[in-house]
C-alpha cells in the first residue's frame, strides 16, 4: 500500500525538478531580453547609433530569441500546459524560429544566412509582427512557468 503513495512523490518531485530546470532556461531568456531591451531603450535615434553598436544590438537580439525557442523545447518537454502559452505555440512562427536558433547556436558555414530571414520575414512589417508575438510568447512563458512552480509546491 505505501509504494504507490511513494511513486506519486517521486513523480511529483521529478515534474517539480523539470520545471525548475525550465525556468533556469527561462530566466536565461529573460536575462537575454533584459540585455536586448537595455540596449534599445537610449535615447540615440536607431539612425544615430553607430555600426558596432548596431551590431552589438542585433546580437542581443539573436541571443534572445534564440533562447526563447530553448524554453519552447523545454516547455514541450515538461508536459505543462496553459492556453496562452498551447495557443501562441501552434503559430506556425515557432517552426520558423526553431530554425532561427540554429542558425545562431550552430555553426554555419555561410555568413548570412536566410534562416534569420524566415522568422523576422523581409518586410518592418513581418519583423513588428514576429517581435510582437515573441514579446507575447515570453510573458506567456514566464508567467505560466510561474504558476506551474507554484502550483507544485503549494498543491491546492
Amino acid at each position: 500500500m505505501v509504494e504507490p503513495m511513494v511513486d506519486t512523490l517521486d513523480a511529483e518531485k521529478e515534474q517539480f525538478f523539470r520545471v525548475m530546470a525550465l525556468h533556469k532556461y527561462f530566466l536565461n531568456a529573460d536575462f537575454a531580453r533584459d540585455v536586448f531591451m537595455r540596449r534599445t531603450n537610449r535615447e540615440q535615434s536607431p539612425a544615430g547609433v553607430d555600426f558596432a553598436s548596431s551590431m552589438d544590438d542585433s546580437i542581443a537580439l539573436s541571443l534572445w530569441y534564440a533562447t526563447v525557442y530553448v524554453v519552447i523545447e523545454g516547455w514541450r518537454a515538461t508536459g505543462i500546459s496553459d492556453s496562452e502559452v498551447d495557443a501562441l505555440l501552434g503559430d506556425d512562427r515557432v517552426d520558423d524560429l526553431r530554425r532561427f536558433r540554429n542558425q545562431i547556436f550552430h555553426y554555419q558555414p555561410a555568413y548570412d544566412n536566410p534562416k534569420l530571414l524566415e522568422f523576422l520575414g523581409t518586410e518592418d512589417a513581418d519583423a513588428q509582427e514576429a517581435t510582437a508575438w515573441i514579446r507575447r510568447t515570453h510573458a506567456a512563458l514566464g508567467r505560466a512557468i510561474a504558476q506551474a512552480l507554484q502550483g507544485l509546491v503549494d498543491p491546492k
